[in-house]
């Protein structure tokens, strides 16, 4: 798997000189040296002089880096990385005295010859005064800083390769006119091409006064070697020794013998010397100190010889009282001065042949493997600090303690983390079953019960029960207790462990307070590494078995039974709590990361945190769906009016949960940590996020389905809930101000329209905005069971509202025994029109003062159940219509229709024809008649009927 590029965020020092040590710090820098295959320092390739250290740290030398510059990082498992700092590289003039790490150019420097003739030693060094031939400015018109600015890298050395010529002209030629500046170039032209023409005769020519100097040295220098060489031989000649050998070999032979015949006469006044004379006077004068200083030698010695015996004596003594003295030190805990004394006595005493000397050192001896064995039983008793191990580890090697105390050390405390995380996860288990039968008790004594408490901004766990004393109401559960315990021992302990592992392959637990050297075992890094692993896997395990005990599958079942069996680890309302477990162990694993732990070995705790996060995001998800579920038990049918009608209050306490549980998971789930797993990358993790997520939305619409069709018994309960209530003040009202059935279904509508149109789209920004996948989807799946309701709820309450109403059509139209074939004269509207309008304003005020925005909606499914009817009941007239029934029956269909006229859709209308084509067409007398009855009745009842026509207006 590719991993994350290589970041560097911190550089020391940010600037320097070439060859420069500085450190480079970031993230992923490798996993080890050989992953490190790319370093640049502003474009400079360092890779050669790059020392790495660990996946956070490289140590590298600068070479020859100019201005400022990025540090790149490149790996093998990561790719080229970025940087967010820069380094500036810092030039440095050339000195003739003066080290520099890379090469530079000194021509510069020695423009002149080291004697005292004049005349340039190369054709690159013959520079004329003026690289154009021209007059040199000698007043510059820009300050150095500026130049500096506008060049911060150039320079207006003709020698240097940074030399920049729009810098050379501003400083030497700023006011020299553009003919001057032609002439220059000219100039310049003729220069190059004569130093291109220019061959090796012209350069020995242009400099033959050189080589002549040259000649002159050489030969003074063979001059006075022959004068060397002429005395040496002329004393084998007075030993009848000859020179021929050397004439023979020296090619000079001739010219030495002559200029060796011409000093001749200088030295033959001359008495050189010889090396035995001066070896007969150094060894005069040596006796003749001698004969001098006898006296003071010899009362030197016997003064050295008293100072030595007093010596020797001051030696005893200190060996004869060393027993003694080391017990008193070791009762005081002057260790140091304890393991001084026996390391001086140790190099006087230990090959003594004195048999007093011998057994007094036997004494001590005794003593010291004593104290061996004390300061060792002393190490291994935990916890003790970092500091104070290292010290007693110290004392042990200064001792020459058999073994390696300091890796007995390490394994030691490796055991005791070990031990201490077997002991906290017994202690809770115990506590954990002590836990569930305290529940069970309180179970059976009474109804309390884990219940959310809604702040509308965080939510808590509370314990509802009847003990007053309010001990325990507040305790995490069992297993939540023992994850804070033992991350809290990992973080303490762990610590000192991989402080401790890498002090000893570091070879610094002793020299650190200026000890001898230790040896050190490279072999058992593997080992190190291994038991830092297998303290990390204990843990995760421990955890594992607390909270997710389905993931041990791969676990054997002696390591199972070791981990502890949890009686409950998913008990109700334990949700609350596992953001701060998954908080905790991210702590956890970035003290780890900080220490530096290698990532292999922080693999196993990134999966638990991983698994953990999903635990988390699912347990609460399920509880905030039960919660959602439960909320119809909450609710007061008290309404809250706006412009779009009335809602109770479950909504806003159902947006409250939702909000309330994804702010409760932002941290702990959603938001991931750099070097974390990204969860919802996985496939099946993202679908059980839009299942669960789902759910929960769609939760509430089962608590408004529970409260549309369980109404009797919600009302029931609210009524028992309210007499019981202790301080009642706020929410009391009259048993007879309950909503009726048909009440509750539309209260019921109104909060699932306000959902639909207002909630879940406020909810599906909240989801967005934490990071969830696939928002659409969970908005469609909820909106499909809020619509599924909506048509539900509205069916059951027109079937309630339009039954009796309807069904008292036909009682009413045939009341008194009428008949249709022997009606009388009409005079107005029969009465059952008018119940029926009446029972219809009835319906209109209830949703006009509970949620208007059904009106149309509700008004038309009950007109259009009134036309139906009246329409089959006209159709059903079997002895026809007298010519006044024929009249009745359309005054009848006329004032409905003109009352509701608001209304009628397609399908009203249709039924009004059907029931028109059943009776007989009026003469035009009677039509007359008709239209004055109508208008009759639009006066008698223009008040009731003010209702339908304000809609009418309004629509």
């Amino acid at each position: 798997m590719q991993r994350r590029p290589p970041k560097v965020t911190g550089l020391s020092p940010k600037e320097g000189v070439p060859g420069t040590r500085i450190t480079i710090r970031g993230e992923n820098l490798g996993l080890n040296a050989k992953d490190l295959v790319g370093l640049t320092i502003c474009g400079v390739n360092c890779l050669l002089l790059a020392e790495w250290k660990t996946p956070s740290k490289i140590v590298c030398t600068t070479t020859s880096c100019k201005g400022d510059g990025e540090v790149i990082v490149a790996t093998k498992s990561g790719g080229i990385g970025s940087s967010t700092v820069t380094f500036r590289g810092l030039q440095i003039l050339p000195n003739a005295v003066k080290e520099c790490a890379i090469w530079m150019d000194e021509s510069s420097l020695f423009g002149h010859r080291l004697t005292n003739r004049a005349g340039p030693s190369s054709p690159m060094a013959s520079q004329r005064e003026d690289a154009l031939g021209l007059k040199v400015e000698t007043a510059v018109p820009v300050s150095d800083a500026e130049l500096k600015r506008l060049f911060p890298e150039g320079s207006s050395n003709l020698a240097l390769r940074s030399f920049d010529p729009g810098r050379y002209l501003i400083e030497s030629h700023s006011s020299t006119s553009f003919a001057e500046l032609k002439k220059g170039l000219s100039n310049l032209r003729q220069q190059s091409l004569s130093i291109k023409t220019e061959g090796p005769q012209t350069f020995i020519k242009s400099n033959l006064s050189t080589f002549m100097d040259c000649q002159d040295i050489l030969a003074s220098i063979h001059k006075n070697l022959n004068k060397h060489e002429k005395m040496s031989y002329s004393e084998e000649d007075t030993d009848g020794t000859s020179p021929s050998k050397y004439d023979e070999s020296n090619p000079f032979a001739e010219d030495i013998t002559e200029e060796a015949e011409e000093d001749q006469e200088s030295y033959d006044g001359e008495k050189i010397p010889t090396l035995q004379h001066l070896e007969e006077l150094l060894l005069q004068c040596d006796e003749s100190a001698k004969t001098i200083f006898e006296k003071v030698l010899h009362r030197k010695d016997r003064a050295d010889s008293t100072r030595n015996a007093l010596n020797v004596l001051n030696r005893f003594k200190f060996l004869f009282h060393l027993p003694v003295t080391m017990e008193r030190n070791i009762k005081k805990g002057d260790y140091e001065v304890v393991i001084n004394d026996y390391e001086r006595a140790r190099q006087l005493f230990s090959s003594t042949q004195v048999p007093a000397f011998q057994k007094v050192y036997r004494d001590v001896e005794e003593r010291v493997d004593t104290f061996r064995e004390q300061l060792t039983k002393k190490l291994m008793q935990l916890p003790k600090s970092l500091d104070d191990q290292k010290r007693l580890i110290r004392y042990l090697i200064e001792l020459d303690t058999e073994g390696d105390p300091a890796w007995e050390c390490i394994v030691n405390q490796q055991e005791w983390i070990v031990n201490l995380l077997n002991s906290c996860k017994d202690e809770h288990i115990v506590l954990d079953k002590n836990y569930v039968d305290q529940d069970q008790a309180n179970t059976r004594k009474d109804k309390g019960h884990h219940r959310r408490q809604y702040s509308g901004v965080a939510v808590q766990i509370k314990v509802s029960t009847t003990d007053n004393s309010g001990e325990g109401k507040f305790n995490p559960p069992p297993n939540v207790s023992c994850l804070e315990e033992m991350v809290e021992l990992i973080e303490l302990s762990f610590s000192d462990l991989w402080k401790l592992g890498q002090s000893y392959f570091n070879a610094t637990i002793v020299s650190e307070a200026g000890g001898k050297g230790m040896k050190i075992d490279k072999s058992k890094q593997k080992v190190f590494r291994n038991l830092v692993t297998a303290t990390i896997q204990h843990f995760s395990n421990l955890m594992r078995a607390a909270f997710l005990p389905g993931t041990l599958q791969d676990v054997t079942a002696e390591e199972r039974s070791q981990l502890g069996h949890w009686m409950v680890t998913n008990r109700e309302g334990s949700g609350a709590w596992l953001p701060q477990c998954v908080r905790s162990v991210r702590g956890t694993l970035g003290s780890l990361m900080l220490l530096e732990v290698p990532a292999n070995c922080l693999d196993v705790l990134h999966s638990l945190l991983a698994d953990l996060r999903i635990f988390c995001m699912e347990t609460l998800f399920r509880e905030a769906t039960e919660d959602i579920q439960n909320l119809h038990t909450r609710e007061t049918w008290v309404l809250q009016m706006d412009e779009q009608g009335g809602i109770s209050s479950l909504p806003t306490l159902f947006e409250s949960l939702v909000v309330d549980t994804l702010q409760h998971l932002k941290e702990a789930v959603t938001r991931t940590k750099q070097g974390e797993l990204n969860i919802f990358a996985d496939y099946d993790i993202q679908r059980t996020t839009v299942e669960q997520a789902s759910d929960m939305i769609k939760a509430f619409a089962s608590c408004l389905e529970q409260l549309a069709f369980n109404g009797e018994a919600e009302a029931d309960y609210q009524r028992q809930r309210l007499s019981e209530a202790q301080n009642p003040a706020f929410l009391f009202q009259p048993e007879d101000t309950l909503p009726s059935t048909e009440q509750c279904l539309v209260i019921v509508l109104s909060n699932n329209s306000h959902v639909s149109n207002n909630v879940i789209p406020k909810l599906m920004e909240e989801f967005k905005k934490h990071g969830y996948p696939n928002v659409q989807e969970i908005e469609n799946n909820a909106l499909e069971a809020y619509v599924d309701l909506d048509e539900k709820i509205f069916e059951a309450y027109c079937e309630q509202k339009t039954e009796p109403l309807v069904g008292a059509l036909e009682p009413g139209m045939y009341m008194g025994h009428f008949e249709w074939h022997n009606c009388p004269k009409p005079t107005s509207v029969r009465p059952y029109i008018k119940v029926a309008l009446m029972n219809a304003i009835d319906i209109h005020a209830e949703i006009n003062a509970i949620a208007p925005a059904f009106m149309l909606r509700v008004m038309t499914q009950v007109l259009e159940s009134i036309s139906e009817e009246i329409s089959r009941l006209f159709s059903c007239v079997m002895e026809g219509f007298s010519q006044a029934g024929a009249l009745q029956a359309r005054l009848d269909l006329a004032a409905i229709e003109e009352s509701l006229t608001a209304y009628c859709n397609a399908g009203t209308r249709t039924n009004f024809q059907e029931g028109l084509s059943s009776i007989p067409k009026l003469s035009r007398h009677d039509q007359q008649k008709l239209e004055e009855l109508v208008a009759q009745y639009q006066e008698e009842c223009g008040f009731l009927l003010q209702c339908f026509t304000s809609d009418l207006a309004d629509g």
